[in-house]
């Protein structure tokens, strides 16, 4: 291969090794008042209600979501500034219902409430995100034990519920360490770059898997 084919490989081989980098954003928006949104659940993981405000004000929206490598995760709510609820969120780590609780914004909450950024080192697997009104947070917080099945003890305010809409903004971003083969490829393209052309040349590929370095948030408590 000519010096001009060596560029192109060590481009491309730096290209992928960025984009694994890459953070991926997702918006979660939706209303508690709304028997069409098919987040929504009960307090106590059952159908939703919709008879009156306090009944909505206890509506929580589940959403779930993987991550395939550890990385940083952010949860950005926005819809309390644009005059929806007040919004009290818990994250589960686990698929279903007997997913642990990782963490809230408790502290926020009870402090300055409206709008919270949570930030959080999550390791790789599943999640589910429980957003309600203030204060509905889940039993497994309010008695420091527990999981997510254990549903949510019902004290969301119909004055948290402003005009019943939420928005959410869940950003992730995985950083693998770059496989041993990526990491050959630029070693190869950065010494091409530099050596006079030489007749048939042979490449060896090696094949490994990635390291990931796995960290996770505390859930805060709250005594009954």
């Amino acid at each position: 291969m000519n010096t001009a084919g060596w560029k192109a490989l060590f481009v491309a081989a730096l290209m992928a090794s960025a984009a694994m980098a890459l953070a991926a954003t997702v918006t979660l928006a939706g209303r508690f008042d709304d028997s069409g949104n098919a987040a929504l659940v009960g307090s106590d993981l059952g159908a939703a209600s919709f008879v009156d405000e306090r009944a909505i004000a206890n509506n929580v929206a589940l959403y779930a979501f993987t991550l395939s490598a550890a990385g940083a995760v952010t949860i950005q709510s926005t819809g309390f500034a644009s005059g929806g609820a007040d919004p009290y969120f818990s994250l589960f780590r686990g698929a279903g219902a007997g997913a642990a609780l990782a963490g809230s914004n408790f502290s926020q909450a009870f402090t300055t409430g409206g709008d919270f950024l949570f930030s959080a080192l999550l390791s790789a697997g599943a999640y589910q995100i429980a957003l309600g009104s203030f204060a509905n947070l889940s039993f497994a917080e309010n008695s420091g034990s527990g999981v997510l099945g254990d549903g949510f003890v019902g004290l969301g305010e119909p004055g948290a519920l402003g005009d019943a809409s939420y928005r959410l903004v869940l950003t992730t971003s995985a950083s693998p360490v770059p496989e041993p083969s990526m990491l050959g490829l630029l070693f190869i393209g950065l010494m091409a770059l530099g050596m006079p052309k030489r007749p048939r040349p042979t490449l060896h590929r090696c094949r490994s898997s990635a390291d990931f370095v796995a960290a996770s948030r505390q859930p805060a408590t709250l005594d009954a």
